[in-house]
């Protein structure tokens, strides 16, 4: 395959602390100086099916007033009217595809709990920006945002991680917005609400029993105590695969098709390339437990697909944005700006050290022909 890795591109790592009405205020103030942009996010009443600003606005204030609050600064030193606010309008917003997976201390080589994830998306369609979260009153957490306020992933100072990847049928085969389940907030309202609220996996899945989706994710939620879960959401249908020290399984893998019988009766289908990285995840794992790495798993993300999970079809919004790997016991990430198949691995912590701007390249593939095919999904698990 052709590459041109000569495309450059530019992530920042940005450190917001204070009250939630402090940061929303230092965010508006930091962009307030790019009229298109502002402009851009206060386009919110030209999405389709978008729910009544005022429902959207109490179920907000519900699970996460403090982000409610935050946003509510920023729209006020913007001049912007909340109703009308992007993010607040984007119930369901185009699918992010990814890989994603979570090994317990059984399996690792430093008994700790180790997670890594690969973001694939547009290029021209992503906030390109890692956070750092320290706001009153809500755990502190490092993660990638969606639309400043969301979250697509993360690690809270409690040591749980999130990472989160679609399910079903991706926006190559349906294009534009697919309408809302049923009413309620999207993915990265409750990836954020996750890492601002929650210390442990038990705490995660009570959240999400009560939490209203609108979409399709598929979560996995890990904490130090060694406890994961597999969240699989299509609307108000839940499917919850947990597993901690007492399991058979010690491990557990996420790309874009359901396991679980339930949920798979709602959204069976499968592109072909979410099952073959399911596949090569799985090979890793198995191949290298108990002795499961950083290294291993840098390395796996890092490998071109289909050996690896790492694709550069970003014209087909399906190009590897970022990477992580999480060591939730040392609260540490590495993070790969851009394809980790040609940009440095970078350590975080929850510090908030390094702010500032991460220039990276994104090679540009030609996806393979059976790429997109679609195929029922064989990969179940038992209920």
């Amino acid at each position: 395959m052709s590459q041109d890795t000569n495309n450059p591109i530019t992530f920042r790592h940005v450190v917001l602390k204070g009250t939630a009405a402090q940061v929303g205020a230092a965010q508006a103030q930091a962009i307030a100086y790019i009229p298109a942009f502002v402009n851009w996010l206060s386009s919110g009443n030209s999405i389709p099916d978008r729910p009544s600003f005022q429902r959207t606005e109490q179920l907000m204030a519900r699970f996460n007033p403090a982000a409610a609050e935050e946003i509510s600064a920023f729209c006020d030193t913007l001049k912007i009217a909340p109703a009308d606010l992007y993010y607040y309008a984007a119930t369901h917003l185009a699918a992010r595809h990814c890989s994603h997976m979570v090994a317990l201390p059984s399996i690792t080589e430093n008994g700790h709990v180790l997670v890594g994830r690969n973001y694939d998306f547009g290029d021209r369609m992503d906030d390109l920006r890692l956070v750092t979260t320290a706001i009153q009153g809500q755990y502190a957490h490092i993660g990638f945002s969606t639309l400043f306020f969301g979250r697509q992933d993360g690690m809270n100072e409690k040591g749980v991680s999130v990472t989160m990847s679609v399910g079903g049928m991706p926006v190559s085969v349906q294009p534009g917005f697919r309408p809302p389940i049923q009413e309620g907030l999207s993915f990265w309202a409750l990836g954020r609400t996750l890492l601002d609220r929650c210390a442990s996996v038990e705490e995660a899945v009570a959240l999400i029993s009560e939490f209203p989706s609108c979409d399709n994710p598929i979560f996995l939620v890990a904490d130090a105590s060694g406890a994961a879960v597999r969240v699989e959401i299509f609307g108000a249908d839940k499917h919850f695969t947990r597993i901690d020290a007492s399991t058979p399984a010690q491990y557990l893998i996420a790309t874009n098709h359901f396991q679980s019988a339930q949920i798979r009766a709602l959204e069976p289908m499968s592109m072909n390339h979410s099952t073959v990285r399911y596949g090569a995840a799985q090979q890793c794992l198995e191949q290298h437990s108990p002795q499961i790495n950083s290294s291993i798993l840098k390395e796996l993300l890092s490998t071109p697909y289909p050996i690896g999970l790492c694709c550069h079809y970003y014209d087909q919004m399906f190009g590897c944005l970022h990477s992580m790997v999480f060591d939730l016991n040392q609260r540490t990430v590495e993070v790969s700006f851009g394809s980790p198949a040609v940009n440095p691995w970078v350590h975080f912590d929850l510090s908030g050290s390094q702010p500032g701007e991460f220039p990276s390249h994104l090679p540009r593939e030609q996806w393979p022909a059976d790429f997109w095919q679609m195929d029922t999904c064989q990969q179940v698990e038992m209920d």
